[in-house]
């Protein structure tokens, strides 16, 4: 699985990351099946089933001391 930066605030009063984009930086796991790796063995016209399962790594850029307005 490969791993996308996204950038966004936490809350620490209900530890809620509020991601607000993607930063284009990508960790790319190399493996053939992963639709989102430079590795992927289908070529652009193929339909492909591989899963698009892509993990997100998460980065605060502003952090809060209260609860996300969501959670109350």
């Amino acid at each position: 699985m490969c791993e996308h930066e996204i950038i966004g605030d936490y809350y620490r009063g209900c530890k809620h990351f509020h991601g607000r984009y993607y930063s284009g930086e990508k960790t790319d796991c190399g493996s053939p099946t992963c639709k989102t790796s430079a590795a992927h063995v289908h070529p652009p016209t193929m339909g492909c089933r591989c899963p698009t399962v892509a993990t997100e790594r998460r980065r605060v850029q502003n952090m809060y001391q209260t609860k996300h307005p969501d959670c109350g």
